[in-house]
């Protein structure tokens, strides 16, 4: 994290409440707590604790600052346009920046937290791009040699990338325009047009920061939507997806005037799909997921991919459910008696299609009548 200043203190400062607390052990694993969770994760890499690290270090950046806005996207300065990208689970956004970030005449901003202020300029917190390692196969070879020479903070699971024109920490611009990503396994790049309210379903769902007031948060993010170049990015192969995103955002106006730009696509939920889930089976929480409280809003974060999943009050009453194993038919029986006004099939198929979710994002685990150490079948 270079240019950031502050106090290191030799030991725990008396009365203070610790915001991140790693442990290492004798095996040389690590483990981890945060203020914001309510469990540890363990048997972490030193890449993966430090990630732990720098997620509660932005947490505290933005809960500072009243009114901010933490956008978990990744964030690239391209002929003077700083644009946003995000997307489902998956769709290759560190990857994709950090590949655009060694271009030499790109500028990265970010590959997980995009502050923006209540002036609507955007800040780089001057870290380090993220990958998971190793890279894979269909990585362009240059870009490969490129991150083997550039890791800084390493383990086997993951790598932090030295980017020499990487912004530094407190560099500010205006956002122009957000891309939200598709990544298919075949295919051209191609972009397609994104509605302004799609884009705000992003925006909100993929905000970090204590919301504050509701009706005043989404008149804000609404307005933030009407004045961005918002559309969506569909590729399977990514230098061919570098260089459709060169060509759409290295010119004076955006998007360049001779971009083929497709009809919008039907909106997706950016937290993923899976198929329904069946309610007999036994459910878990995945190991590496912690559970954050932001606000009054909960969101899960997954040290795998570094990913945010938002949930609803419904969501996060599953998920409570969730800490020790639980078929789904109780986890519904629970819900009837809460809510009693619903009928009994539609909280069935609603908890069906959200364990179906949650394990299509690898957060819940499927696992026989055993300890969840044996036997899991991580999806």
């Amino acid at each position: 994290m270079p240019a950031w200043t502050g106090t290191m203190a030799n030991g725990p400062v008396e009365g203070a409440t610790p915001v991140t607390t790693i442990r290492q052990h004798e095996d040389g694993g690590f483990s981890f707590r945060s203020r914001w969770g309510q469990r540890p994760l363990t048997d972490l890499g030193l890449a993966g604790a430090t990630c732990g690290a720098v997620a509660d270090i932005t947490q505290s950046y933005l809960d500072a600052r009243p009114g901010i806005f933490g956008l978990h996207c990744g964030a690239v300065r391209i002929g003077g346009h700083l644009i946003a990208f995000t997307g489902t689970y998956r769709a290759g956004k560190t990857t994709l920046v950090t590949r655009l970030g060694i271009e030499p005449d790109f500028q990265l901003f970010c590959d997980d937290v995009l502050p923006i202020g209540t002036d609507d300029k955007a800040v780089a917190l001057g870290i380090q791009p993220r990958l998971r390692l190793p890279l894979p196969d269909s990585v362009a070879p240059g870009f490969g040699d490129y991150v083997s020479r550039s890791l800084t903070v390493h383990d086997r699971r993951y790598g932090y990338v030295s980017i020499p024109t990487q912004a530094p920490h407190g560099t500010r611009a205006p956002l122009a325009a957000l891309v939200v990503l598709s990544r298919r396994d075949c295919g051209p790049a191609r972009f397609h047009r994104m509605e302004p309210a799609e884009a705000a379903a992003y925006l909100i769902r993929q905000n970090i920061a204590d919301p504050g007031e509701a009706e005043a948060h989404y008149d804000r993010v609404a307005a933030m939507a009407e004045g961005l170049t918002c559309l969506h990015l569909v590729y399977s192969d990514l230098e061919e997806a570098v260089a459709l995103i060169r060509a759409a955002f290295e010119a004076p106006a955006i998007p360049a005037a001779d971009l083929d730009i497709g009809a919008a696509l039907p909106p997706e939920d950016p937290d993923g799909e899976g198929e329904p889930a069946d309610l007999d089976g036994l459910f878990a929480r995945a190991e590496d997921v912690s559970d954050r409280q932001i606000g009054t809003d909960t969101f899960l974060w997954q040290m795998d991919g570094r990913n945010f999943f938002s949930l609803n009050p419904v969501g996060a009453g599953v998920w409570a459910l969730l800490e020790n194993p639980v078929t789904g038919r109780e986890i519904v029986a629970t819900l009837r008696e809460v809510f009693t006004d619903v009928a009994p099939d539609a909280i069935g198929a609603d908890v069906s299609a959200l364990l179906g979710q949650m394990r299509q994002a690898g957060l819940v685990v499927l696992h026989d009548a055993g300890p969840i150490q044996d036997g899991t079948e991580q999806v």
